[in-house]
């Protein structure tokens, strides 16, 4: 085999696995195990965010958060799939491009994709970065709640509002009706006769 022969078919083959890894990468050859594991305590609380967070996906159009719910959704399915929360990582890009949720997403896409072969689960850095992901979960879902109090005491004083504006809606057409002018009658009296006289 000539020289350039064996650099052709080596260009080829470093060709054809950058192809490959580039597919993959797009199409996503994600894990099904979760990335953490949490322990006995956080179990049923995160599976309650999780389906939480579901819920409020079919709603989050109307609110325009769906980037953020998305992101979200995907922390919490760290701990269950990996291939659900590269799933939902690539909600939030698609959702909002250009969003810092989208640039954490696509960081978190690649590191899905290729985690460091020094990732040791019993190791401090893993142990460092789960627990940043559970600290991001916490402040996620803290202000999740405090925006759906909000939006209940904003619904709560609309409806308010809008019984007021009823009630007052009534008695203006209650005064209109009481103060209506009395019509005067159609014909006018009949004078006397004139030639009459007493």
């Amino acid at each position: 085999m000539n020289p350039t022969t064996r650099v052709s078919g080596g260009l080829l083959l470093v060709l054809a696995l950058t192809l490959h890894a580039c597919i993959s990468l797009r199409n996503g050859a994600y894990s099904s195990s979760p990335l953490f594991t949490p322990n006995y305590r956080q179990v049923a609380h995160y599976q309650a965010l999780a389906r939480e967070q579901d819920q409020s996906l079919g709603t989050c159009a109307e609110t325009h958060t769906c980037d953020r719910a998305h992101y979200t959704r995907a922390l919490l399915a760290l701990y269950e799939s990996q291939a659900i929360a590269a799933k939902h990582f690539q909600e939030v890009i698609d959702a909002a491009p250009k969003s810092h949720l989208a640039y954490s997403s696509q960081f978190w896409l690649k590191f899905l994709q290729n985690p460091p072969t020094f990732l040791n689960p019993q190791g401090s850095f893993a142990e460092a970065t789960e627990r940043l992901v559970r600290d991001l979960l916490e402040l996620e879902t803290s202000s999740a709640q405090v925006m759906l109090r909000e939006v209940k005491a904003r619904d709560k004083k609309l409806e308010e509002l809008t019984t007021q504006l009823e009630a007052l809606k009534r008695i203006d057409q209650e005064m209109k009706e009481m103060t209506r002018p009395v019509k005067p009658p159609l014909k006018p009296p009949q004078p006397a006769d004139k030639g009459v006289q007493p």
